[in-house]
């Protein structure tokens, strides 16, 4: 009995010759920054270590996810109203509010002012709820660090024999904050309101008298390094 034999295909015959087309590598990771502060900051302790990722949040090496913590701006208008009524007359332009302000995180509120960092349950100092809620986004920072983070401002930028109205303020010590938290900063009406009074022929008049006032919002524990507050 004659079998017809079907000779293969010469697309077979090279495919058992010739290797298999390698396929690409696929690209490597993007590597993890180094945490950097600004030139002359103390980097905690805590903190020498920790890398940020692509997205901009520090996370320890080797470590899962960290849990996601809102941040919140809480702002205050000092003047009770005052100020948008009256800064027409005595500057010569309209301002809507002196502002104070605090960072809301971890359940807590921490704000600065002569006496130093300090801390309370959220609108628990006497200055009541506030006038407007910032929502800053979220951090990745945990508790501890972030009070270790307070500890060493507490020693280095922020004690409270550095308090000034004008150029060291509470809401100096928010925008630090809030971008060490989220990258983000406060809005800048905030920040821009001590450069506005002093624009004014008014305000310059009154800065030897603004400069000496000191502001300290009753109701807050003065941060510690031991327990957060003391």
């Amino acid at each position: 009995m004659r079998t017809d034999r079907v000779a293969p295909s010469a697309s077979s015959v090279t495919s058992r010759l010739l290797p298999p087309h390698p396929r690409p590598a696929p690209a490597p990771p993007v590597p993890p920054a180094p945490l950097r502060f600004p030139e002359g900051r103390t980097v905690p302790l805590c903190l020498q270590g920790l890398q940020l990722p692509p997205g901009g949040r520090a996370r320890a090496p080797m470590e899962e996810p960290l849990a996601l913590h809102p941040v919140k701006l809480y702002v205050y208008d000092l003047s009770k109203g005052m100020a948008r009524r009256l800064s027409p007359l005595m500057l010569g332009k309209q301002l809507d509010g002196i502002w104070h302000t605090s960072i809301i995180v971890h359940k807590d509120e921490f704000f600065y002012g002569s006496g130093g960092i300090s801390s309370c349950a959220p609108g628990g100092t006497l200055l009541g709820p506030p006038d407007t809620v910032v929502d800053l986004g979220n951090t990745e920072v945990t508790e501890e660090i972030f009070l270790e983070y307070l500890s060493s401002l507490g020693e280095s930028m922020f004690r409270g024999e550095s308090y000034n109205l004008f150029e060291h303020n509470c809401n100096t010590f928010s925008n630090e904050v809030a971008q060490f938290l989220t990258g983000r900063k406060i809005p800048s009406y905030i920040t821009d309101l001590p450069s506005e009074v002093l624009a004014t022929p008014f305000g310059q008049a009154l800065r030897p008298l603004l400069d000496s006032i000191q502001i300290q919002p009753p109701g807050g524990n003065t941060f510690s390094r031991h327990n957060g507050q003391s």
